[in-house]
């Protein structure tokens, strides 16, 4: 596993989140870290049997966060671009 950028935070809920991006065999990852109290979440787009892209958790369980947060890291990522 790589470190892809450097990390950056996103304002969510009145809550500062810092999030890592990283490659892991050959896929994008990202370590969400809520700060304190907050338990860490790594998020991934996959890709559904309907061949639509999603945001996923990993492990799985936390797919609410995982799309919420996802969409605010993609329009991050497009606004940098």
């Amino acid at each position: 596993m790589r470190a892809v950028e450097k990390p950056f935070k996103l304002e969510v809920g009145g809550k500062t989140l810092r999030i890592a991006e990283y490659e892991l065999e050959g896929k994008r990852v990202f370590h969400v870290n809520f700060g304190p109290g907050g338990s860490p979440l790594v998020i991934a787009i996959a890709i559904g049997s309907n061949n639509k892209r999603f945001w996923t958790s990993i492990p799985e369980g936390r797919q609410k966060e995982a799309t919420d947060i996802g969409r605010l890291i993609a329009e991050y990522i497009r606004a940098k671009k």
